[in-house]
């Protein structure tokens, strides 16, 4: 008897500040949640961005700053599998 194959995959959500007036890294993990799926379930994963996750520390003031502009917000189970991008624009 064969039983469904059970996977535990972890989501992964990144942003990307598409111009930013200092150097970030391209792809900053912002949040994560690890799922149990059987093969062929589907699953709806809700995550919620707040300010800080658009945010970056500016050691010149001393505090977090979040820049208005347009931001990538990348799902994948990890950097390099990335299965969904949109962009938001942050209005400040």
């Amino acid at each position: 008897m064969l039983f469904p194959l059970e996977i535990d995959p972890y989501i992964q959500l990144y942003v990307q500040d598409v111009k930013c007036s200092v150097e970030r890294p391209l792809k900053e993990l912002k949040g994560f949640k690890k799922i149990q799926l059987e093969v062929g379930e589907k699953q709806t994963v809700i995550f919620k961005l707040e300010k800080r996750d658009l945010s970056f520390f500016d050691e010149i003031n001393d505090c977090w700053k979040a820049e208005k502009g347009i931001f990538k917000i990348i799902v994948g189970s990890s950097s390099r599998d990335i299965r969904l991008q949109t962009e938001i624009e942050y209005l400040g």
